[in-house]
């Protein structure tokens, strides 16, 4: 008798087990997950290549003096965050050229007023110089807007177009 209430208690504790584990419910536990899995995600081959991206023109200085300015964004993808290096070079009203250079991360943000598709790269320096805010015009030119994302100006002075 002690035999069989045993074996019933196995099988019904074996029961029991695969109901439970069957469960189809949110708290059901992933059943494999490997370290493989993440590995495949993170090496996912659509995430594609660093990319560079080069744009030129002739931008105004914080203080108004116009500028040449040169844009490299690094990034995977021109609509995704990045790293950028600028080169800002101008004449001062002493006849002196300054040169300036500074690197930061580009952080991409979606909408401007009037816009709200519209694809605008926030320049963050390293060295806590003021952000630039460019809108895209398509991939082929950036145009400034001030901090509450509109447009400086239409005039060409405002646009870096791209290389």
């Amino acid at each position: 008798m002690k035999k069989t209430l045993t074996t019933t208690a196995l099988m019904c504790l074996a029961v029991l087990a695969i109901s439970c584990g069957n469960k189809k419910g949110k708290d059901a536990p992933i059943a494999f997950e490997s370290y493989t899995d993440s590995v495949y995600m993170v090496n996912d081959s659509t995430i594609g290549d660093l990319q560079t991206y080069i744009y030129e023109g002739m931008l105004p200085t914080d203080a108004g003096i116009p500028a040449n300015y040169v844009l490299t964004i690094n990034s995977y993808g021109l609509n995704a965050d990045g790293t950028y290096s600028l080169t800002e070079s101008y004449t001062e009203t002493n006849g002196m050229t300054r040169t300036h250079r500074d690197e930061g991360e580009k952080i991409v943000m979606v909408g401007i007023p009037n816009d709200s598709t519209a694809i605008v790269y926030e320049l963050v320096s390293y060295s806590n110089r003021p952000r630039l805010r460019l809108v895209a015009e398509g991939d082929s030119a950036l145009h400034k807007v001030d901090k509450s994302l509109k447009r400086v100006s239409n005039d060409i002075k405002h646009k870096l177009h791209r290389k």
